[in-house]
């Protein structure tokens, strides 16, 4: 019996040596860091394994820890390795150095380099050695030197437990932003590489109390999954979004993939992969270029200069699929990992690396390309750290953004777990500017709640925004900018306007009424007029009537009848006629200008349908009031022929009745 139990006791071990590894090799690291340190933990280990397995458990404990960011827990690992024995494996100088670069122990990890290069005789297997070194000395000469950013972490966004990283600007005003959150949500579960809950997407809108509102799980399911879901990037008009999905697959490592949706009427469409590399490929953190036409993203597909490098992929035209992957060169990535590119709209791209001169773990470097050569400088303290720095993002004209860090929180606290910071430079516009937009109902003049407020600038930049309960849309807009101006309500008339912030000579602030007519009753077209007794429209009509056409190609899902009203003078056939040959003329000169006859269809009322006075028309005409009917019998009760004249005028209109809103070309 005592011999089975020393067989069951090593097979047991045994096994969960061989568990442990298998979880590693698959890319489990949080859950591998567990199944090692539980292992080194076992008393009978050194009689169970041999000495290299034995340094394989603290190698790959300490490994895991380290690609995971919980650098105090990796140097833990690194340490018990070396309190057992010389080890076994060389790489483990090279890796406690970069940790104890992440500690700022910058002498203690050249101490380690150094033991490394003694160890490894072929000057290609040292080169990335004399890289941490020189890394280590830029350090300590560099450190005290701060750039020009003032950095603060942003509480609203950033939760105690969990991972908060990787923002992204949604909107072009920079007043709504998406990041990447490992916050517990009904759809997270643990994550065997983290240890945390899946990530998902969150977003946070910016008030105009000046604070970020409390972050929001996207609703959309097609963009959050029970797979990790983040890290994502925008199109220029906000309408088409790229975002990182990674899966898993029992016993296998599984990779991450690019995904792409496109928003339409507000809801994100089912997400479709990009077919850039195998499922087994980490392909990840994608950004945009301004022109939509080249897609930064990280790797470690095949060819590659470490461990994960940044590559792109290009298309002549948004509406061309991607072309192959080209890896960005081995100036922009190193034998470390780059990750997490951001396209700035200057033209320079930013990333993140543990491979450049750096203050240890990932730092941001900003790479500007001269002619075809890359030049790569780090972007300096305070936006690094000796912590994990990445994932920043710029706004487009001003010096300020946001970025992602697990840097300690004090001087004297431990790494923390990824907070999203926010940063200001010297060059920061001073100056916002804000346009406000009122949307009421043309008729009562009541507020227009949820109506959708779309700002297209000169500068390619488009704003989106929906009224609220007051009818009130606020924007942050860019100065020197001509802005068009769209506005939508379900059962309204779409409206547009123009302005242009680079007339604001003495404020910053331009306020706009828009006024939205509503389409349940017939709406009249003004200055329409016919040649006396006949359907030959007359020149002083050509302005309304293309005022008409702007409206129905703004409108372009309407489908309208033409109402033609004659007054009550003549005989009622007669005016039957003229009236449908007169709505017949308007469709007529619509169909020459390009809106299709299968959205109008022309009906002539005659004399059957009396004006009924609004407020305006008795506000105009004192001698009338609001909800009398011009018929006849009024009209001769009236005892000056001028005001029967204006009655008879009222009657003679044209106007239009929306019938529906689901026109579609090609009905």
């Amino acid at each position: 019996m005592c011999l089975m139990a020393v067989v069951f006791a090593s097979c047991g071990i045994r096994s969960k040596f061989n568990k442990a590894n298998r979880i590693y090799e698959e890319g489990g690291y949080y859950k591998a860091a567990k199944s090692y340190g539980a292992l080194a933990s076992k008393s009978k280990l050194r009689k169970k394994l041999t000495k290299a397995e034995i340094d394989l458990v603290y190698f790959r404990m300490g490994e895991s820890y380290r690609t995971i960011g919980k650098y105090r827990e990796a140097q833990s690992a690194y340490e018990r390795m070396f309190r057992k024995s010389t080890p076994s494996i060389d790489d483990v100088y090279l890796r406690y150095g970069q940790v104890l670069l992440a500690g700022e122990l910058y002498d203690k990890a050249e101490e380690q380099f150094l033991l490394y290069r003694q160890k490894q005789p072929a000057a290609a297997s040292r080169a990335f050695a004399d890289t941490l070194l020189a890394m280590a000395a830029w350090a300590k000469d560099h450190r005290a030197n701060a750039s020009k950013y003032t950095v603060n972490a942003v509480a609203s966004f950033n939760h105690t437990r969990f991972n908060d990283y990787a923002p992204a600007y949604a909107a072009g005003d920079y007043e709504l932003l998406y990041f990447t959150s490992s916050r517990k949500s009904n759809r997270s579960k643990p994550y065997d590489v983290t240890g945390q809950p899946v990530s998902n997407m969150y977003s946070s809108t910016f008030s105009r109390k000046g604070t970020w509102t409390r972050p929001l799980l996207l609703d959309e399911k097609m963009l959050n999954s029970k797979k990790e879901d983040g890290a994502c990037t925008f199109g220029s008009d906000y309408m088409t979004l790229y975002f990182t999905r990674c899966g898993k697959v029992k016993h296998k490592k599984a990779g991450c993939a690019i995904y792409t949706s496109k928003r339409v009427d507000e809801v994100w469409e089912e997400p479709q992969k990009l077919e850039l590399a195998p499922d087994s490929v980490t392909v990840a953190h994608p950004s945009l270029a301004l022109d939509d036409l080249t897609l930064y993203f990280s790797s470690d597909l095949p060819g590659g200069y470490g461990g994960m490098d940044l590559w792109k992929v290009t298309r002549n035209s948004p509406l061309d699929d991607w072309g192959e992957p080209v890896n960005m060169g081995n100036v922009v990535n190193t034998e470390g990992n780059e990750m997490y590119p951001f396209a700035h709209a200057g033209g320079a791209l930013y990333f993140a690396s543990d491979g450049h001169k750096g203050f240890g773990g990932l730092d941001i470097f900003k790479a500007v390309l001269d002619g075809v050569e890359w030049t790569v400088e780090n972007a300096g303290v305070p936006l690094n750290s000796s912590a994990d720095d990445f994932g920043i993002i710029f706004e487009r004209d001003n010096d300020r953004g946001f970025f992602s860090s697990n840097r300690k929180i004090t001087a004297t606290s431990r790494w923390s777990d990824d907070n999203i910071y926010a940063f200001t430079g010297e060059e920061v516009q001073n100056t916002d500017y804000f346009y406000t937009a009122l949307v009421k109902n043309a008729h009562t003049q009541a507020a227009v709640p949820d109506a959708e407020v779309r700002l297209i600038g000169s500068n390619g930049v488009s704003l989106r925004r929906k009224t609220e309960a007051n009818g009130v849309a606020d924007f942050r807009v860019d100065k020197i900018t001509d802005y068009l101006v769209l506005t939508s309500r379900k059962g309204y008339l779409n409206q547009r306007m123009h302005f242009s912030s680079n007339e604001w000579a003495n404020h910053h602030t331009q306020y706009d009424t828009i006024r939205l007519t509503p389409t349940d009753r017939p709406i009249e077209i003004p200055n329409i007029f016919f040649e006396f007794g006949k359907a030959l429209l007359t020149d002083d009509s050509r302005a309304s009537l293309d005022s008409l056409v702007v409206i129905l190609n703004d409108n372009p899902s309407l489908i309208i009848e033409l109402q033609a009203h004659t007054d009550s003078r003549g005989s009622e056939q007669s005016n039957d006629v003229l009236s449908q040959q007169r709505a017949q003329a308007v469709v007529d000169y619509l169909s020459k200008h390009a809106i299709d006859e299968g959205r109008m269809e022309a009906v002539g009322f005659g004399e059957s349908q009396p004006r009924v006075v609004n407020e305006a028309i008795a506000k105009q005409h004192p001698f009338l009031r609001a909800g009398v009917r011009l018929d006849d019998r009024f009209i001769s009760s009236l005892k000056h022929e001028e005001q029967q004249e204006i009655c008879h005028y009222l009657n003679r209109r044209t106007e239009f009745q929306v019938l529906s809103d689901n026109y579609k070309l090609g009905n």
